[in-house]
């Protein structure tokens, strides 16, 4: 059939003339998989540390004293939150990654692609809603409804939201790469 003809068709289907769009222009976002296993690597970063102040401190018995009351072990639970969250924030500080981000390539940025302040990377995105887990009966809540939201359409977290923030590969982030070590 010509164009003609085809074009005399009521019932053909609109022709268009489709493009590929250069998707490299801006940061390419971190894929679910690997903020998963980011967040898996963190996770178990901070039960090694955990286990490494807790045990000394409480023996055995720190499992069920944890799960009886925190308070039973606020103090190695002081030392352990101040260790993890110095050693996190030194990386995200100098890197706008944590541990298991760097382990995954990946980085933390503004939506904007530009670079994300401490404040917001390590502030509201980490502190804030760690701290948020302590909080009795709906902490762990909180925690699960902030990871559900990596299932949207743009892959962000509840603590992207509310940082503004995105995660991208580190490859393809402006920010990281134009960002110095900071000293």
């Amino acid at each position: 059939m010509d164009d003609i003809a085809q074009s005399n068709n009521r019932f053909a289907p609109p022709r268009t003339n489709v493009e590929d769009i250069d998707a490299s222009d801006g940061p390419q976002l971190a894929t679910r998989g690997q903020r998963f296993a980011g967040a898996l690597i963190d996770g178990l970063f901070a039960l090694a540390l955990s286990l490494a102040i807790m045990l000394p401190m409480y023996g055995l018995s720190y499992a069920r004293m944890m799960g009886q009351s925190k308070l039973s072990v606020l103090p190695g639970l002081v030392g352990y939150l101040g260790i993890f969250y110095v050693v996190q924030g030194w990386f995200i500080y100098q890197r706008s990654q944590s541990l298991g981000k760097m382990a995954m390539g990946v980085r933390i940025v503004r939506t904007d692609g530009g670079p994300a302040s401490f404040g917001r990377a390590f502030g509201l995105r980490l502190f804030l809603f760690g701290l948020a887990g302590f909080v009795p009966f709906i902490g762990p809540f909180f925690g699960f409804i902030d990871c559900l939201f990596i299932f949207g359409a743009p892959r962000r977290c509840l603590h992207d939201y509310v940082a503004d923030t995105i995660v991208v590969t580190a490859t393809s982030s402006q920010a990281g790469a134009a960002m110095p070590a900071r000293t």
